[in-house]
């Protein structure tokens, strides 16, 4: 089996935590990412041989890639540096020769310039001491697989221009990271460039019979660049290339073309409307349907559900009372409490204030006199009568 050191685990585990705690003032706030593209967790890697681990880093939103780490059982392996600086994708192949048998934990980190790193991944695959047949794993070696008799090589002129390789590379199906590897090349190869990918960041060239396509950075054109023909391809012409092909939308493949909800147009035929979509379709609260299976009532929504009072329901958890809803919760005069908060008084609302008459008090601006309320203002005075002489 493997041997594993637990000192360097524990060392590289300890870095990547620390490095991902440091988020300093003015800095990205998103991550760089990386994903190991070959080989498949659970892959048989050949004893003592060598070996491609595929991957690629993106950091679209921050400073770039500057350089990809491989860990195998947590020691550090192989360093791969952006040749040409910073890159927002980078996408490499990492030499390994495996020299022991056993399970392998394979770990690749991106770093940006600064050395903050891209949360890790990681796969295992086993290591067994055999000749394998190269069908049972997923990452064909750089410059191992020889052209097959009925694949003739693309023919070239002699006005091609051909390219230095200056770091370990893929070769892939198609003009982007995520298309798939069909093989590689090694430092110091020389391939032909046939023309540029559309975006200019990717070289055709013919690859043991067939077309592939290398990222660019990989490469030190030989010649003169501007003899290299501008194409039109780019991608894979495939969900998860990237790019929003035309057969493809928001909703088939959100990873090339982005989530529907959120792009400005409300699109019924993808689920989208009011309740699932409000900042396409806008709020459903003022289309003019109360839709009480939507969280819309006259509280919650009365532009649509119309108002609360008035329904025939005394609310009191919606505040009416009988001063602020008199439909819905009848008159406050009656209820049997005087309240002068609500305007009650004796002259208003006997019913519950009681008459005015009798309280003790001549109230001249009720209308009280000695003649309407004896009670409170006392008896009116006699005439005393005259003698006639």
């Amino acid at each position: 089996m493997l041997k594993r050191s637990p000192s360097p685990i524990l060392s590289f585990v300890a870095l990547i935590l620390v490095s991902l705690a440091c988020n300093t003032p003015g800095s990205v706030s998103t991550l760089p990412s990386v994903q190991i593209q070959s080989p498949l967790p659970g892959d048989t890697i050949p004893l003592d041989e060598p070996f491609i681990v595929s991957a690629v880093a993106t950091d679209t939103s921050g400073p770039g890639i500057a350089r990809i780490e491989l860990f195998v059982n947590g020691d550090s392996i192989k360093i791969i540096d952006a040749p040409a600086g910073p890159q927002d994708v980078f996408d490499v192949a990492l030499a390994w020769t495996p020299t022991e048998e056993g399970d392998a934990t394979l770990t690749v980190v991106a770093y940006r310039p600064d050395g903050s790193p891209s949360p890790a991944a990681a796969i295992s695959v086993e290591v067994v001491g055999m000749s394998l047949d190269p069908t049972l794993t997923n990452s064909p070696s750089p410059s191992e697989t020889p052209p097959t008799s009925d694949s003739p090589l693309i023919p070239t002129s002699s006005e091609t221009i051909t390219g230095r390789i200056i770091v370990d590379a893929n070769i892939r199906s198609g003009a982007g990271p995520f298309c798939d590897i069909i093989g590689g090349v090694k430092i110091g190869e020389t391939i032909n460039l046939l023309e540029y990918s559309a975006d200019r960041r990717w070289f055709k060239t013919d690859y043991d019979g067939k077309i592939g396509w290398i990222f660019a950075s990989s490469v030190a054109p030989n010649g003169n660049t501007s003899q290299i023909p501008f194409g039109n391809e780019i991608g894979c012409k495939g969900c998860g290339d990237t790019v929003c092909n035309l057969d493809e939308t928001c909703d088939s493949c959100p990873g090339d073309c982005g989530v529907c909800c959120g792009n400005g147009v409300c699109q019924p035929e993808y689920g989208e409307d009011c309740g699932t979509c409000a900042s396409d379709c806008g709020a459903c609260c003022g289309n003019g349907q109360c839709e009480p299976g939507r969280g819309e009532s006259c509280s919650a929504c009365e532009l649509d559900c119309g108002s609360c009072c008035g329904n025939g329901v005394c609310e009191p958890n919606l505040n009416e009372t009988c001063a602020t809803c008199g439909q819905d919760c009848g008159s406050c005069c009656g209820n049997g409490l005087c309240e002068s908060g609500q305007g009650e008084s004796c002259s208003t609302c006997a019913k519950d204030c009681g008459a005015c008459c009798g309280n003790g008090l001549c109230e001249s601006g009720r209308g009280e006199t000695c003649s309407s309320c004896s009670k409170d203002c006392g008896s009116c005075p006699t005439e005393e009568p005259t003698n006639q002489p």
